[in-house]
């Protein structure tokens, strides 16, 4: 970052700070009806230093500096809540200005928690700039996504579960890359083994589809429990088998080579918190699935990660943790690339009041890879200032 930049840029958020910290509090910055609907405005600022802006062993570093501005509706009256929120996101880089972005988007939530079908309708679309970790390279996509969950009793202790969602990724600037459709469809069995705690079972079917003609049906068959895990610790566990099996070449226009695919392996999914104190609250994720990349290659990726937050005072809190995981590229196309992973990341948020927060966040990520270019090493920081009415 120039000298002259950073300091213009740095006495410009040490400026905004001091404004809005002597803001008085408020809850929303709009209230109608009754104060059944509310509308909210976020803006944030930041600096800061990716070590790796490409995630390439040929590791390019850059300063960086973001913002946001974001819209939220909500109401809460009525059979039907409403969420919604329109925004944009923006990141300036000091010397890769080709990457620069200015992100738009838009989501919507319709939930029923009332009655005895409950559930919730999603909606929602963001273009969206990154660098990719599996793929070795920025990425800019538009990003289209709708789900619905249903939730229905039976009888005392059975209820059922339904899901189905739909999810496009269309990708811009780059020819070698493919669109991707995922269409979902779940449905579970829930009986309420106590009264803190579910036992479940439940069936996935998902279908890929990408632009190279390519089509993956993924189907796992999960049980598990959701509630109370063990005193003190809430989640939900599955753990069950899976298996993908892929046609390519069938879906094309021109098919000039077909082939079919099977690969099996055992599912997971679980996220799990753990109130240790009031203070202190420690979550945990783990996952075990399939998955397709833009280049048309298919993953099994396995994951954990812990996370920690720790209130040290009413205004400060410190947030830290680390993860880790394997992918394995499968196919003849993948080369028998594997890559393994770890990462850590800590932080530290200070409130001033309602109306403004300050966060610092470090983060450290290694990859091992068969692949030269993605045997590689990531390090950023950020300052981000945020504000919300």
């Amino acid at each position: 970052m120039r000298p002259h930049a950073f300091a213009h840029f740095t006495r410009a958020v040490i400026g905004a700070c001091l404004l809005l910290a002597m803001a008085k509090p408020v809850q929303a910055l709009v209230k109608f009806n009754d104060s059944h609907d509310e509308i909210f405005v976020t803006g944030t600022v930041g600096i800061g230093y990716d070590s790796n802006v490409f995630a390439t062993s040929d590791a390019k570093g850059d300063n960086t500096f973001s913002g946001s501005l974001d819209l939220d509706y909500q109401r809460k009256a009525g059979m039907i809540g409403v969420n919604g929120n329109l925004g944009w996101n923006f990141t300036k880089f000091d010397r890769n200005t080709s990457e620069d972005f200015a992100d738009p988007h838009v989501h919507a939530e319709f939930t029923k928690s009332g009655g005895r079908t409950t559930g919730s309708l999603t909606l929602g679309t963001e273009r969206r700039s990154r660098a990719e970790d599996a793929l070795n390279l920025r990425t800019v996509s538009w990003d289209y996504n709708a789900g619905l969950n249903v939730k229905y009793p039976v009888i005392e202790r059975y209820s059922i579960a339904g899901q189905v969602s739909y999810d496009y990724q269309d990708y811009l600037k780059n020819p070698a890359l493919f669109d991707l459709r995922t269409y979902t469809a779940g449905a579970d069995l829930f009986y309420v083994y106590t009264s803190q705690r579910d036992l479940l079972g439940g069936y996935r079917l998902r279908v890929t589809d990408t632009t190279n003609g390519t089509r993956s049906y993924d189907h796992a068959f999960t049980v598990g429990t959701s509630g109370k895990l063990l005193p003190k610790i809430n989640g939900t566990v599955r753990l069950g088998y899976q298996f993908r099996e892929t046609d390519r070449g069938h879906f094309a226009a021109v098919t000039p080579n077909k082939s079919n695919d099977r690969y099996d392996a055992f599912s997971a999914s679980a996220s799990a918190t753990w109130t240790v104190t009031r203070r202190l609250n420690v979550t945990g994720l783990a996952s075990r699935d399939f998955s397709t990349l833009a280049t048309d290659i298919n993953v099994d990726t396995t994951a954990v990660m812990v996370d920690a937050n720790f209130a040290a005072k009413a205004k400060l809190s410190l947030f830290g943790g680390v993860g880790g995981g394997h992918m394995r590229y499968l196919g003849t196309a993948s080369g028998g690339r594997t890559d393994t992973y770890a990462t850590t990341h800590a932080g530290v948020n200070y409130t001033f009041n309602d109306h403004l927060k300050i966060s610092l966040t470090g983060l450290y990520y290694k990859n091992w890879s068969l692949l030269d270019r993605a045997d590689y090493v990531r390090r950023t920081i950020s300052l981000i200032v945020s504000s919300r009415w």
